[in-house]
């Protein structure tokens, strides 16, 4: 295999294409049929016996192509990216992005590596920035809100001699019957069962309504049609219940012995002082962090000069990740967040787009501040890292150190280290929400 070209087609973008012969493609489908035909069952040959002619006739013409190419990208490309990149003296700023242009079996395999190399920025300021930090007042309410919750969870059950109602927390041991015979997941001990709640199937909780402690008694229900267990769903089963205790929840009152109790404080006001002020340390450290990102802020905009196309590329496909991650964990499609807050498509991947314009400045910015002031870290320091991360993970250095992404490590150091010089050499004003 080799570098067929290396160019820039635009200024702090690298483009190099790699190819490999038709024979060399051959040769690493065979190193692929020779590593795993022990693996191969193929009727008519015992176990790991059939020759590649064989396999690929039961198999297909190309079943070994694709670990072929994948060991090609996965190997090969990458070792000749890293040879070009030392030999042109190209420092690259993010992970290339590997594309496989075309393989054919008479012409071989063609793949491309796209990087983004580091921008010569005109930095007109690096240090002196001002922001402020204005941290906003805590309400009684928003204490209030705390207290509830702590009340909440510090509420007990307390046994209930009447009739069991809605809100009441019952404790039963239960076993459910199909036509007569128990059925998998039907049957449990001790299970605590907050009525009104609907966590069981429709019909269960209503049936332990108005039954007491030490009461044994049926209960009549149909599953839902579309009940995930399918041979559940629609059936009409019964359940034996045993009804252990009837109990409901006591929330403690706000008093001396509460905030004892929560907090080992001696008085309500003590106890409300203390929720106050650890309110208003995290609204305190919220807004410095935004005073901070308003310092970078201002530094992306004292940074002038192009940015790689490509590097803007990839943040901007990173943010768009997380969004639809963070989307996902709240069962929301990207459609129907944006028509909740009512902006088009077109308008919200712009801002991610500017937002990730910004960013890439910002980090480019602030990598080249690191190498101007001697803060981007020396082999030592990458060395303790891994050591550290080894040490936790019960791995060894060379583990570590193989799995790690170390040119990556370093250039966020960098940029970490920088970001705090840049902040420690510039002003924050401490200022109350209403001055």
């Amino acid at each position: 295999m080799k570098l067929v070209s290396v160019e820039t087609p635009e200024k702090s973008v690298c483009k190099m294409t790699f190819s490999a012969s038709p024979e060399e493609l051959e040769a690493a489908s065979n190193a692929v049929y020779e590593r795993t035909r022990a693996s191969y069952t193929i009727r008519g040959f015992k176990k790991g016996e059939a020759d590649r002619a064989q396999i690929e006739a039961d198999r297909g013409e190309h079943t070994f192509w694709y670990d072929a190419i994948n060991d090609l990208m996965d190997k090969d490309v990458p070792a000749l990216y890293d040879a070009a990149m030392a030999e042109h003296g190209f420092v690259a700023v993010a992970d290339p992005v590997y594309d496989l242009v075309s393989v054919k079996k008479d012409e071989g395999f063609v793949a491309t590596a796209t990087v983004a190399l580091q921008p010569e920025l005109n930095l007109t300021k690096t240090t002196g920035f001002v922001s402020e930090c204005v941290t906003p007042e805590v309400s009684d309410k928003e204490i209030d809100n705390v207290l509830e919750r702590h009340r909440a969870a510090a509420a007990e059950l307390v046994p209930h001699k009447g009739p069991a109602v809605k809100g009441n927390i019952v404790h039963i041991d239960y076993e459910g019957l199909l036509e007569g015979k128990p059925f998998q997941g039907g049957t449990a001990q001790n299970q605590a069962v907050q009525l009104g709640s609907g966590r069981m199937i429709p019909g269960f909780e209503e049936g332990i309504l108005g039954h007491k402690a030490g009461e044994e008694f049926e209960i009549f229900v149909t599953f839902p049609n579309r009940y995930h267990a399918k041979d559940l769903a629609g059936k009409p089963v019964v359940f034996k219940v045993k009804l252990i205790d009837v109990c409901v929840r006591q929330i403690p009152a706000l008093n001396s012995d509460f905030a004892k109790k929560v907090a080992n404080l001696d008085t309500m006001d003590q106890l409300r002082a203390q929720v106050r002020q650890q309110l208003h340390d995290g609204k305190h450290a919220a807004a410095l962090n935004r005073a901070k990102d308003q310092i970078l802020t201002q530094l992306a905009d004292a940074s002038e000069g192009e940015l790689p196309s490509v590097l803007v590329e990839t943040t901007y496909q990173q943010q768009m990740e997380q969004i639809q991650q963070q989307l996902q964990m709240q069962r929301l499609s990207l459609d129907r967040y944006l028509s909740q807050i009512h902006e088009t498509r077109e308008s919200f991947t712009a801002k991610v787009r500017s937002s990730a314009e910004k960013t890439s400045r910002v980090h480019m910015a602030l990598l080249q501040i690191a190498q101007q002031e001697g803060l981007v870290p020396t082999e030592e320091d990458i060395d303790k890292q891994l050591s550290e991360r080894a040490e936790r993970a019960k791995k060894t250095l060379d583990e570590v150190k193989a799995n790690s992404n170390i040119p990556a490590m370093r250039r966020n150091e960098g940029i970490r280290k920088a970001a705090d010089w840049v902040i420690e050499h510039s002003t924050i004003e401490d200022k109350a929400e209403n001055q």
